[in-house]
Order: structure tokens, then sequence, then C-alpha cells
């Protein structure tokens, strides 16, 4: 019971849950872009095989980077509890362990739910092991590529239900990407040292006056209210949307000019927490609408 414990900490639930929300997001509205109400017992099942599949897909995802990180996980107190550093999982098991869930995921889409889908799945896995994770170590961009892995569920779960991909998937796409930036730069400013002990490259390591970090932060933040909008200038959601849109937008950036008026590990925790709650409301006001 205590190794599968520590398997299940392997996959981070808690980014798999996150996964799932948006997949099923994505899959919500490409139903309704067909006139489809989700009243059909076939449409649950392949919501059902969707969210399985995703979640899986995510957790090899999650194995694979504790496999790859395990000797930068050691060096930062935040990660050096985890079970690979700890020795409580051997890192052969844990690579096998991805392995197992990246093909069987993927698999499992392409039987379940259409080959789209399965690429959708090996093209996360790619940006996310192959081009991110390196790239932390090498260049402070690495944020910026590391949203486009956290922004794919929404365009997997929209495939799903039509097939193809159109303007409200890639609409979703850019909302997860733009929301990923202040997110993780404002942990990235909470745990500046660890990052700068583990050796990566993040904003607020590399440039500890935080004015690059604060830049990117109000940029992507004003980019994601007028990103939100967009599904309201396609016709796609009602004013009760965009209004609620565009409160969430202006609550957004006064956190985000909040803590750059004063960069303290307060408001950056602040924004960090207002950003765990403005993602679920849109979500919430998207389906309402």
């Amino acid at each position: 019971m205590s190794n599968l414990k520590h398997y299940i900490e392997l996959t981070k639930p808690r980014i798999g849950l996150l996964v799932i929300i948006t997949a099923y997001l994505g899959y919500y509205i490409g139903l309704r872009n067909i006139d489809s109400y989700m009243i059909q017992s076939a449409e649950w099942v392949i919501l059902l095989h969707l969210l399985l599949g995703m979640f899986l897909s995510c957790s090899g995802a999650c194995a694979f980077n504790h496999y790859f990180e395990r000797s930068i996980d050691a060096k930062m107190n935040r990660t050096k509890n985890r079970p690979l550093p700890l020795g409580l999982i051997k890192p052969m098991h844990a690579y096998l362990f991805g392995m197992f869930l990246f093909l069987f995921s993927t698999f499992y889409l392409y039987f379940f739910i259409n080959s789209t889908a399965a690429v959708l799945s090996c093209l996360t896995y790619i940006t996310y092991l192959f081009v991110y994770t390196p790239l932390k170590q090498i260049t402070t961009l690495n944020t910026l590529f590391g949203s486009i892995p956290g922004a794919i569920p929404p365009v997997a779960g929209w495939v799903a239900a039509t097939g193809n991909i159109e303007s409200p998937a890639w609409i979703l796409f850019g909302v997860l990407v733009c929301w990923q930036i202040p997110h993780f730069l404002a942990i990235a400013i909470i745990y500046s040292e660890d990052y700068s002990r583990g050796g990566l490259k993040m904003l607020p390591s590399v440039y500890p006056d935080n004015k690059l970090t604060h830049a990117h932060i109000l940029f992507f933040t004003i980019a994601l209210t007028f990103v939100s909008l967009g599904l309201y200038v396609i016709k796609y959601a009602g004013i009760v949307y965009a209004i609620g849109a565009v409160f969430l937008g202006v609550l957004f950036m006064y956190y985000s000019v909040r803590m750059i008026k004063d960069s303290s590990i307060q408001n950056a925790k602040r924004l960090f927490y207002y950003s765990i709650a403005y993602l679920p409301i849109l979500i919430f006001l998207i389906i309402l609408s």
C-alpha cells in the first residue's frame, strides 16, 4: 500500500484533475457546437473514455518528469521529499511506469476516441518532456514553451466531440497559455531561491530585480482578458459571459499590478491563489453561457 502511494505521487494527481476539467470543457462546448447537449448515452461513454485517457496520459508525462528531474528535485526543498530523491522508487521502475502509461493512454485514445486525440496526447509528451523540461536548465523562455502542453487538453476534448479543430478550441488553447504564465511565474517568485538551488533558469531566479518577470505577468494577464473575450467576439458566448470575463480579467490585473508594486512573497501568493480561483470560475461562465 505504501509503494502504491509513492507511484500515485509520481502521477501528480492535481495536475491530472486540471487536465480532465479542461478536457471536459473542450468536449462540452464541442458538442454544443454541433447542437448536441450530452443527452445521448454514447456521448457520455466517449466522455468517460476521453477523461480516463487524458488522465492516464498526463500521469505518464508526470512520471517521466519525476524520472528526468530526479537529480534536480534532490537539490530543492520543495521537491527533495519526492519518491525518487528519497529512493522510495527505483529510477528504472519510474521510467517503466511512465512508459506503460504513455503507451497505454496513446493506444486507448486512438481506439476509443480518434487518431487526432492520440496525436495530441503524443504532442503533449513531446513538448513537455523534450522541449519544456530541458529548457528549464537553459533559458528563462522555458515558461512560455511549458504553457503549450498544458493548453492541449481542451483541444483534445473538442476533437473528441467534433473530430476536427475549430476557432473556439484555439481560443481555449490561448486562454490556458496566457493563464499559465502569471500562474507559474507567481510560483517562481515564491520559490526563486529553491529554483536557483536546483539550477533552473526561471525569470525571478535569473533576474532578481523582477522587472522582466513583471513585464511577462502584466502582458499575459492583459492578453488573457482579451483572448477570453474571443468566445464572445465569435458569438460563441453571450454578454453575461463577456461581462464576467472582463470582471475576472480586471481582478487578475489588479493582483498583478499589486504584486508589481511590491514583489513580496505575500503578494505573489495572492496572485497565485487568485489564478487558481480564476480558471474554474471562467470555465463555469463558459458552460453557463
